[in-house]
């Protein structure tokens, strides 16, 4: 696919509803999975005394913090998709480019509770947020035009993988490749 038509299709991707959705679908999958992987923890404690650890390791920190934070993330996302399809996408772009300092203030939590239940759980949330933030990082750039250069669009070390059968849905009417 020819460069310019590949970016022009990219950037409807990326500004697209139906991506928004996409965002909201793989961020509530990874709070779902966090709060099913804590209730997991509780109703299988481990054998010892985990309020011992450091508070930062205790799944009740997970859910003051990460949980909460979450759930007010889910909601911004879903406002916003709702004003983005009113044509207001102030909204949608703020909630992508936040969700990013969520994430970031997760690096201070620990994480020793999640080690003691099945692997499962770890990865649906860690698999669903790392979709959620590429969409979160793409949705941003995008609405935001924040693109480090014009191309970087078209990097899939910054987007993701790319695939090009599906760029043609967002072909306009009269539009060739």
């Amino acid at each position: 696919m020819e460069p310019q038509l590949k970016k022009k299709l990219l950037l409807r991707k990326f500004s697209s509803i139906e991506y928004m959705e996409e965002f909201r679908d793989y961020h509530y999958r990874a709070l779902a999975a966090m709060e099913e992987g804590i209730e997991y923890f509780y109703k299988h404690p481990p054998g010892e005394n985990w309020h011992q650890w450091h508070r930062s390791e205790w799944p009740e920190t997970w859910e003051e913090r990460a949980v909460k934070n979450f759930k007010g993330m889910q909601k911004s996302i879903d406002e916003g998709i709702q004003k983005a399809q009113k044509d207001n996408f102030s909204s949608i772009r703020s909630a992508a480019g936040s969700f990013n300092g969520i994430s970031k203030d997760m690096d201070v939590m620990g994480e020793k509770w999640w080690g003691y239940i099945p692997p499962e759980f770890r990865e649906r949330f860690v698999n669903n947020l790392s979709a959620a933030k590429q969409r979160a990082s793409n949705i941003w750039r995008t609405l935001g035009d924040y693109w480090k250069t014009p191309d970087s669009v078209l990097k899939e070390t910054v987007t993701g993988p790319i695939d090009e059968k599906d760029l043609m849905r967002f072909l306009e009417p009269g539009e060739t490749t």
